[in-house]
């Protein structure tokens, strides 16, 4: 798989297909729909049948998230859809772009959500591309400004699977001491990205795995009482 980073996107390729995605992080109020946006592309020289499956769709209660090819939009119960007659979706001739989006609507709770999308083809359907996207609300003042989070909350880094580096974001109620720890497999700590006192807000951290091997890893935050863990992958 080969990533390349233009002015306009992030562009994955695998055998068969390209993708081109914009924006994987939105963040908007309570009762927006956060549309994230890319494109398909055949880079074969043979027709192929697309496939999207939504591997991953970790949503705050009360919010839901649908897979579109273009202006049809899919009911949020599909986790997988295709280049087929059931989805009124034609195959990709050599060189044609399909118009795919994710649609997460943010009905009643605060919060973060996290989808993940795999897209490949019939012809060879283990060449997947991953594409994690995060879509969060934050509380509005009165006067439209962005106020501090209401929750203490950890998001999925991004990239997910990475190398050699990922984003981690959280954010905290209120100042504490705040801890932001890797571990291995195993539950050996492997890095301390965070140890000291913050004040409330929203914040993002690097983590470079550049000393460590591929496989799964766990990042823990803790703070004033929360604490949440999540996992992530290296692949070198």
């Amino acid at each position: 798989m080969l990533l390349l980073i233009s002015g306009f996107g992030f562009y994955t390729e695998a055998q068969d297909i390209e993708v081109i995605t914009h924006e994987t992080f939105l963040s908007d109020t309570l009762g927006a729909e956060m549309v994230f946006e890319f494109e398909i592309v055949n880079i074969s020289n043979v027709e192929q049948t697309v496939f999207e499956v939504r591997t991953i769709n970790d949503l705050p209660p009360n919010w839901v998230s649908s897979l579109c090819f273009g202006q049809n939009c899919f009911p949020p119960s599909f986790d997988s859809v295709a280049t087929t007659p059931d989805f009124n979706t034609p195959p990709l001739a050599p060189g044609d772009t399909l118009l795919s989006s994710l649609h997460v609507t943010a009905l009643v709770n605060d919060g973060i959500a996290n989808v993940q999308i795999q897209a490949g083809t019939f012809h060879n359907p283990n060449d997947r591309i991953t594409i994690d996207f995060e879509a969060t609300t934050l509380p509005v003042s009165v006067d439209g400004e962005k106020t501090l989070p209401g929750q203490y909350f950890l998001a999925q880094n991004y990239p997910n699977p990475f190398n050699p580096s990922t984003k981690i974001k959280f954010g905290l109620k209120d100042a504490s001491v705040v801890s932001l720890k890797v571990y291995d497999i195993l539950g050996n700590e492997v890095a301390t990205l965070i140890n000291e006192f913050r004040d409330a807000g929203d914040y993002e951290v690097n983590f470079n795995s550049v000393h460590l091997s591929s496989g799964i890893y766990f990042y823990k935050l803790t703070a004033n009482g929360f604490a949440e863990t999540r996992k992530m992958i290296l692949e070198k």
